[in-house]
């Protein structure tokens, strides 16, 4: 069996790419190294954190093709950054996918969707969900750092719906300090390099990546802050057991 990861075109700003960093790295420490596919072409996130990934230029519908033409190719593992927005040339992609046919009807396709207390966010993810239905599973990122509420995701029907019908992985991404998320994504660097480089000023090289290690700064190399974001990350990588027994890779 394949299993899909991708993410939900989310509206720019929930925290989609960073939800995607946190699954690799965690995925990557226990062993697994799936194939990255950097589809979100106007601010290529994924790949200024990981280099290793494929850059897909989306310059019409039809050039989504590759994620099913990579699993056509036998690869088990893919996790795709689709575009943020309302993702709706993306969505009708989605629609042409024959997920019944004898070549697809064996993978796994999980939709990875990030929330925050704004209610755009919440109408942009179920707009995909209601798209999806239940071609695929589905695990909710409930971003904190506009608020650890979320009423229109709780309470409206639409939402319950959903959450009745589809038993979504719900993931809960605590409020982080404001430097330290400008830090990393100024420099490119995820918690978990950040903690490889225990304290010093740059990284080592990456043997398993290829590639030249990476700046660490003055900030993010103090023993407290690293002490802070290692538990930050011990708070999202504790509720992660779910999603991995989902993925059974």
């Amino acid at each position: 069996m394949s299993t899909v990861v991708f993410t939900a075109g989310a509206k720019g700003g929930t925290g989609k790419s960073t939800i995607v960093r946190f699954l690799i790295t965690y995925l990557r420490e226990r062993g697994h190294n799936p194939l990255l596919l950097d589809m979100d072409n106007e601010t290529k996130t994924l790949s200024r954190f990981f280099p290793e990934a494929e850059q897909i230029e989306i310059r019409k519908e039809s050039s989504n093709d590759v994620l099913v033409e990579k699993i056509l190719e036998g690869k088990k593992f893919i996790i795709a950054d689709l575009k943020a927005g309302t993702g709706r040339d993306t969505l009708e992609w989605w629609q042409d996918v024959p997920f019944n046919s004898d070549e697809l009807k064996d993978v796994k396709f999980i939709c990875l969707g990030s929330i925050t207390s704004s209610p755009d966010s919440i109408q942009t993810f179920l707009n995909w969900a209601g798209k999806l239905k239940d071609k695929v599973e589905y695990v909710v990122f409930k971003n904190e750092k506009d608020g650890d509420t979320f009423p229109d995701y709780g309470t409206s029907d639409e939402s319950t719906k959903f959450r009745s019908d589809y038993l979504p992985i719900e993931i809960n991404i605590p409020r982080i300090d404001e430097e330290y998320m400008s830090e990393l994504e100024r420099l490119n660097l995820t918690i978990s390099e950040v903690l490889e480089a225990n304290g010093a000023a740059h990284t080592l090289p990456d043997k398993t990546r290829k590639t030249p290690g990476k700046p660490v700064g003055n900030i993010l190399c103090r023993l407290m802050v690293r002490a802070r974001l290692r538990r930050f990350q011990n708070k999202i990588y504790d509720q992660f057991e779910p999603i991995h027994d989902l993925l059974n890779v």
